[in-house]
C-alpha cells in the first residue's frame, strides 16, 4: 500500500490516487504519440518549440469541462487542485522528452550514419570504426523497413537490432533528466519560496488549477479568446478555401528592404502579430519586456557591423554570425554564475545539512538533501561513464556536461523570472564550443564523434525539461500539493515519456517510412558537421574563447549596473536570450505587449493592469485551444492545417 504522506490530503482514497495517476500514465502515452506524429511526421504545428506546453494547456482546458459536468451529476469524482497539477506535470514532462528540440532528433541520428553511408562520403572508414555498437543501428536490412516504411516495428530482426541501442540511450536521458531534476530539488526553497520571482510561463495553468471558475467566469478572458481563436480559423478557412480572406500573422521578413551595401548585414530580420506571444508577453515584467526587443535590434546592429567590415562571418544562421552565438552563450554562463552566487548562502547550508553539519527544516522538501546531492553525483558519473564508454575523453566529459548544466540552470532561472516565449539557442552548446577552442586534431576522432552524436540534444534547448520541473514546484506550493508525490510523478513521466516516445516514433517510422517524414535532416546536419571536422580539421582559435568572454564580461556589467542603480532599464538576461531564432520571431509581438503594459500601467496603475490580465490570458487560450483542434484534425486525417505556430 502506499504511505499516505507521500501524497497531499487532496487524494481522498487510494482508489482516487490510482485513477489519477493511471489517467496520467495513460495521457502521456497518448501525447508522445500525438507529438511524434504531429512534428516528426506530419508536422502540422510545431507544439514543443516554445516555452509554455501547448498541448498540455489544451488537455488540462477539457479537463476543466469535465470537471464541470463531474460537478453537476458525480461532486465526489471532481478533479481537485493536485489532481490536475499531477496530471499537467505528467503531460510536461512527456512534451519535453519527445519534443522536437529532444528525442525526436536523437532517433534521426542514431541511424543516420549507417544508411546514407556511401563511396562518396566515405563515412564506412571515416566514421564506422570510432562509433560503438550499442549506440546505433547498423543493419541495413533493419533500416529499410524504417526508412522507407511499409513494414513493422515488431518484427523479431527489428526488436533484436533496436533493444540495445534503446536501452542504452534510455538510460543516458533518464540520467540527464535527473540531474537536472535533482538540482531543482536542492534549489526548489531559494527559487520557489524565498526569492520573488514572477513565473509568468505557469499563470495561465495555474489559474486553470487554482481558480478555473474565476479564470472562466471573467469575460474579458473569452474576448481574448475569440480574437486569438477566430484569427486561426479564419486563417484555416482561408487555407480550405482560398476564396476567403486571412489575414497573415506570421514571419513578414523585412531584410527585402535592405539591399545595399551594409545593411542586407541585418540578415534575416522578421515580424510577426503572434497573439499569445502578445498575452504571454503581458505577463512578463516591463523591464525584461524591454530588453528582449530592445536588445534584439542590438544584435541587428551588431550583425550589420560585422557584415560591414568583413569580421568573422562564421555561421550566419538565424542566430547570426557564430561570434554572436558565442557572446550569447558567455552571457548564459555569466547568469548561471550570478543566480549560484545569489544564492550562495542556501547552496551553504544545503551543503552542512547534507554533511550534518548544520540542522535545517526539510520536512517540506521532496527528498532529503542528502539524498538529492547523492542522486545529483551519481546521475553525473553515469553520464561521464556514458560518455567514456563511447569513446570520449574523461576531461572533455567532465567539461561538456559542465558547461551543459551551466547552461541549463541559466535557462531555468532566466526562464521563471522572464517567461521568454523561446529558449532555442540554436548551435550554441559545448559540442560547437569545444571544437574550435581546443582544435578538431587535438581532440581526435573518437572525441569528435561522441560530440557528433551528442548534437541531438545540443542544438537547441527549448525542450528543456528543468524549467517544468522548477515551474511545476512553484505550482505545488501555490496549490498546497504535496512535492513527494510531485517529485514521483515527475520521475514516472521522465521514464513512460522515454519509452512511449521510442515506441511512438519506430511504430510510425516503420509504417509511413523516415524518408516520407520530416526529420531526416538532424541526422544529415550532426554528420556532416563531424564529416568536416574529420576532413578539414579546425586549428585551435582564440575566437571563441574572446567571444564567450565579451558575453560573460557584458552580463556581468549589466547585472552590475542594474544592482548600483534602480533606474538602469537594461536587464542582463535580455542580453543572453534576445540574440536567438526565437526571439527573432517573437520580438515585435513582444514590443507590442511591452507597449500595452506600458501604457496600462502609466495611465491606469496597477489595478487597470490585473483588470486586463484575463484578456491576455484569453489570447494565449484561444490560439491553444484552436491551435490544438486543428493539430488533432491533421495529425489523425494527415491533411495539412493552418499552424498558428510558428510557420
Amino acid at each position: 500500500m502506499i504511505d499516505r504522506k507521500f501524497h497531499s490530503t487532496s487524494f481522498s482514497s487510494g482508489c482516487r490516487l490510482w485513477v489519477v495517476l493511471t489517467v496520467g500514465i495513460f495521457l502521456t502515452i497518448a501525447n508522445c504519440y500525438w507529438m511524434v506524429l504531429a512534428e516528426a511526421m506530419f508536422r502540422t504545428i510545431h507544439m514543443t518549440v516554445q516555452s509554455i506546453a501547448m498541448n498540455a494547456i489544451f488537455f488540462l482546458f477539457f479537463f476543466n469541462l469535465i470537471n464541470m459536468g463531474l460537478k453537476r451529476f458525480l461532486p465526489n469524482a471532481v478533479l481537485n487542485k493536485s489532481d490536475l497539477l499531477i496530471i499537467y506535470a505528467m503531460v510536461c514532462m512527456g512534451s519535453t522528452v519527445s519534443g522536437h528540440g529532444f528525442m525526436q532528433l536523437l532517433i534521426a541520428i542514431m541511424t543516420y550514419v549507417h544508411w546514407f553511408a556511401s563511396p562518396e562520403n566515405d563515412w564506412a572508414n571515416l566514421i564506422w570504426p570510432h562509433l560503438p555498437p550499442w549506440m546505433t543501428v547498423a543493419d541495413k536490412e533493419v533500416l529499410a523497413g524504417h526508412y522507407k516504411g511499409e513494414s513493422s516495428f515488431y518484427f523479431q530482426a527489428n526488436l533484436q537490432a533496436w533493444v540495445i541501442p534503446i536501452l542504452a540511450w534510455s538510460a543516458f536521458i533518464f540520467a540527464l533528466i535527473l540531474v537536472m531534476l535533482m538540482i531543482n530539488v536542492i534549489m526548489r526553497r531559494q527559487w520557489v519560496e524565498s526569492e520573488k520571482l514572477t513565473y509568468p510561463i505557469i499563470q495561465l495553468p495555474l489559474h486553470m488549477i487554482d481558480n478555473p471558475a474565476g479564470l472562466f467566469g471573467h469575460r474579458l478572458l473569452w474576448v481574448g479568446f475569440a480574437i486569438a481563436g477566430g484569427l486561426d480559423v479564419l486563417n484555416e478557412l482561408h487555407l480550405v478555401y482560398p476564396i476567403i480572406p486571412g489575414i497573415n500573422l506570421k514571419l513578414h521578413d523585412l531584410s527585402r528592404y535592405f539591399t545595399e551595401h551594409p545593411w542586407r548585414g541585418v540578415g534575416w530580420f522578421p515580424i510577426s502579430l503572434y497573439p499569445f506571444v502578445i498575452g504571454l508577453g503581458f505577463l512578463i515584467p516591463l523591464d525584461l519586456l524591454f530588453s528582449c526587443w530592445f536588445f534584439h535590434l542590438l544584435w541587428k546592429i551588431q550583425r550589420i557591423i560585422i557584415y560591414s567590415f568583413s569580421l568573422s562571418t562564421r555561421g550566419g544562421g538565424y542566430a547570426g554570425y557564430q561570434s554572436m552565438i558565442e557572446q550569447s552563450i558567455g552571457g548564459y554562463l555569466s547568469l548561471c554564475l550570478i543566480a549560484l552566487w545569489a544564492s550562495r548562502r542556501h547552496i551553504r547550508t544545503v551543503l552542512k545539512s547534507a554533511l550534518n553539519l548544520e540542522q535545517s527544516d526539510q520536512s517540506q522538501e521532496p527528498i532529503s538533501h542528502r539524498t538529492a546531492l547523492l542522486w545529483l553525483f551519481f546521475g553525473f558519473l553515469f553520464l561521464i561513464g556514458f560518455s567514456v564508454a563511447a569513446g570520449m575523453s574523461i576531461w572533455l566529459a567532465v567539461v561538456f556536461f559542465v558547461i551543459y548544466i551551466m547552461i541549463s540552470i541559466s535557462v531555468t532561472r532566466m526562464r521563471v523570472e522572464m517567461g521568454t516565449p523561446v529558449h532555442d539557442i540554436h548551435y550554441g552548446g559545448p559540442d560547437l564550443l569545444i571544437p574550435p577552442t581546443i582544435g578538431t586534431q587535438q581532440l581526435g576522432a573518437r572525441n569528435l564523434t561522441v560530440l557528433g552524436m551528442y548534437s541531438w540534444f545540443n542544438r537547441t534547448r527549448y525542450s528543456d525539461a528543468m524549467p517544468h520541473q522548477l515551474e511545476g514546484f512553484k505550482m505545488a506550493e501555490r496549490t498546497n500539493t504535496n512535492t513527494r508525490w510531485l517529485l514521483f510523478v515527475i520521475l514516472l513521466a521522465i521514464f513512460i515519456s522515454i519509452l512511449a516516445t521510442f515506441w511512438a516514433f519506430l511504430h510510425s517510422s516503420y509504417q509511413m517510412g523516415m524518408l516520407n517524414s520530416h526529420m531526416t535532416w538532424p541526422g544529415r546536419e550532426g554528420m556532416e558537421r563531424l564529416q568536416k571536422w574529420l576532413t578539414q580539421p579546425l586549428v585551435p582559435s582564440t575566437s571563441t574563447p574572446i567571444s564567450i568572454s565579451v558575453g560573460m564580461i557584458s552580463t556581468l556589467l549589466l547585472a552590475l549596473m542594474r544592482m548600483r542603480f534602480l533606474w538602469w532599464p537594461f536587464h542582463p538576461a535580455g542580453y543572453a536570450v534576445s540574440n536567438s531564432w526565437g526571439m527573432s520571431i517573437s520580438w515585435f509581438p513582444l514590443f507590442i505587449a511591452w507597449v500595452i503594459k506600458g501604457l496600462t500601467l502609466r495611465h491606469g496603475g496597477f489595478k487597470q493592469y490585473k483588470q486586463l490580465v484575463p484578456l491576455f490570458m484569453g489570447l494565449m487560450l484561444g490560439e491553444f485551444i484552436v491551435g490544438g483542434f486543428l493539430c488533432a484534425f491533421g495529425t489523425i486525417t494527415g491533411k495539412p492545417v493552418y499552424s498558428f505556430w510558428p510557420y
